[in-house]
């Protein structure tokens, strides 16, 4: 008879810490993270995915699993990523960069996806539209404020009528940047000279073209581009040609300056949507975001030495003002 009850007693502890086990299992959530590549911005970006997804209730080891992955700047490891995240079926997708956000839609229909640091979401045709885009996809841009970022190179290069444009043609976010660029240019009186480098072997080539011919150099968030930065810094020098990014976080490397958006913030954004849609919510009813559309105010960032090796100087109220300053 004891040994009936001691059984008994047994298994019914065994089921109420399996049927434990479940319920915690079924809390949990699971989400896949990628980028092509690991730079500072991209990696500040992760950071804010997990702060965003945190404040929304989410947080890794108590709710939430996360599968984080770099494809280390090649898109045939980036595909490799894709298909191991859709195989393995997690409750959301969060692409960052525009190539990556495009695999995982691209080979995906039905796991939720929220990008980040997508430049032009609609141009790379992850979404049709910013108001509530529909279907299974929402997210971040991390689209550059271009005209504050020529207004302040104006400042620095008073005389500026020509700009040169490195970028890789075959990047829709680079394509849209050059857009802008030229748009907000064409009303600032500054002609954007454009120089195409579809590979990174070809980033110094599409540098040297530039020499001459303008009166700075403008490098994007262009992951092709940006592998080159310190021979197109090193150009600058020799030639007296100052270089400028549309990267704050870049200045570091020697460019001259920059001012755009908080990447961290941008991935917080996308954090906090992304929780909305843990919760429950379609992709579809959150409307996508511009992020320097949203910001009271952007981050700064100068290089004095910089601006001195490429012959220019920046004036005391820009040192005082940017939050970053390289010397």
């Amino acid at each position: 008879m004891k040994n009936r009850l001691l059984s008994k007693s047994l298994t019914t502890v065994v089921a109420s810490a399996l049927l434990a086990g479940s319920a915690f299992a079924a809390d949990m959530k699971r989400v896949a993270i990628s980028s092509i590549v690991e730079v500072p911005a991209l990696v500040a970006t992760k950071d804010g995915l997990l702060q965003g997804l945190k404040e929304g209730g989410y947080e890794v080891g108590k709710n939430l699993e996360v599968d984080y992955q770099s494809a280390n700047g090649k898109m045939d490891t980036q595909l490799q990523i894709v298909k191991k995240f859709i195989g393995d079926r997690p409750d959301l997708l969060l692409p960052i960069t525009t190539p990556t956000s495009q695999a995982m839609i691209a080979g995906n229909h039905d796991i939720p996806v929220v990008f980040t640091t997508v430049t032009d979401p609609v141009k790379a045709q992850l979404i049709t539209q910013y108001i509530q885009p529909g279907g299974n996809v929402t997210g971040v841009s991390d689209a550059a404020p271009i005209a504050a970022q020529l207004e302040l190179f104006k400042r620095i290069v008073p005389g500026l009528k020509k700009i040169g444009f490195i970028y890789n043609p075959g990047l829709d976010s680079a394509a849209a940047s050059l857009a802008w660029m030229q748009e907000e240019g064409a009303k600032m009186g500054i002609e954007v000279v454009e120089s195409p480098s579809p590979t990174g072997n070809e980033v110094l080539a599409a540098t040297k073209r530039l020499i001459g011919k303008v009166d700075a150099i403008y490098v994007p968030n262009d992951t092709t581009v940006i592998a080159g930065l310190a021979a197109i810094v090193k150009i600058g020098q020799e030639t007296k040609t100052p270089v400028f990014t549309g990267e704050p976080s870049d200045v570091a490397s020697g460019p001259v300056a920059s001012v755009g958006v908080n990447y961290f913030e941008i991935g917080r954004m996308g954090g906090l949507m992304a929780a909305q849609v843990l919760d429950g919510k379609s992709p579809g009813e959150i409307d996508a975001i511009i992020a320097y559309k949203t910001m009271d105010e952007f981050i700064v960032a100068v290089n004095l030495s910089a601006a001195q090796k490429m012959g220019v100087t920046i004036p005391q109220d820009i040192i005082d003002s940017a939050q970053n300053v390289f010397e």
